[in-house]
């Protein structure tokens, strides 16, 4: 797994994609605590950009990459080498890759400026991101063999996760204010990883208010300690069940 892994990060390297991707993250990452003076209003700055843009970038490339290297998976698969280890040696060389440029381009400008709990807890959601999303992605990509309609469904899956659930969510909870609906509203969050990571962070901010009508729930029902457990139990799930599905099929596939 290691070997293969070694292949696909030395492989996203020399991608002028990849290059680009992180060169944008290291001047957003790095720029914002330059222009911001106050270091909490920075890593709400990079909350958005962690929350929109890098699951899309994270779901096109690993999409894209899986897609293109189907040869390359076949003349494996072909030698003696188990599916689990291909599988997950693949998994594993694509969010190496995505968490570097992460750690790079995010992670040192905010342990430099707001090493805080703020600061930790956008590192701890942006890093179960990239694992989530790069579940997502192989589990699509496994699913369609086309390549068209497997990255169209993974902009859809981008697209619902981050503006349609949302407002799906609102427009429960206005037609039903009359009524209490915090349990359920608690419920439904947690099928959207784009929130759960949204209120985690938030909620370690003094910016309460972002948090909207669900977070505000969410927080006021568990308490922020409960909340930071439940909400990292959360994420690592959505990380886990994918990824499962991913290779129980992948697993299973004809090659």
């Amino acid at each position: 797994m290691l070997n293969i892994s070694k292949i696909i990060i030395w492989d996203l390297w020399k991608n002028k994609a990849v290059i680009a991707y992180g060169i944008l993250m290291l001047t957003i990452g790095w720029g914002v605590f330059a222009i911001e003076d106050q270091p909490e209003k920075a890593v709400l700055s990079l909350l958005r950009i962690i929350l929109f843009v890098q699951p899309l970038v994270t779901l096109l490339f690993a999409g894209m990459y899986y897609y293109n290297s189907q040869e390359f998976i076949l003349l494996l698969a072909a030698q003696p080498v188990r599916r689990n280890t291909l599988f997950f040696g693949v998994f594993a060389g694509l969010t190496a890759v995505f968490t570097l440029i992460f750690l790079l381009s995010i992670g040192l400008p905010v342990l430099l400026f707001s090493p805080n709990v703020e600061g930790l807890s956008l590192l701890f959601a942006g890093a179960l991101l990239i694992f989530i999303f790069t579940a997502l992605a192989l589990l699509v990509s496994v699913y369609f063999a086309d390549k068209a309609r497997g990255l169209g469904f993974a902009l859809l899956l981008w697209a619902f996760f981050a503006f349609v659930y949302d407002g799906l969510l609102l427009l429960f909870m206005y037609q039903l204010a009359d009524y209490p609906i915090e349990r359920p509203v608690l419920g439904l969050l947690f099928f959207n990883p784009v929130d759960v990571a949204r209120i985690f962070v938030i909620s370690k901010t003094e910016a309460s208010a972002l948090l909207g009508l669900s977070g505000a729930v969410f927080q006021d029902f568990f308490g922020a300690m409960k909340g930071t457990v439940i909400s990292g139990c959360v994420l690592a799930t959505w990380a886990l069940v994918p990824l499962s599905l991913a290779y129980r099929k992948f697993n299973r596939k004809d090659l």
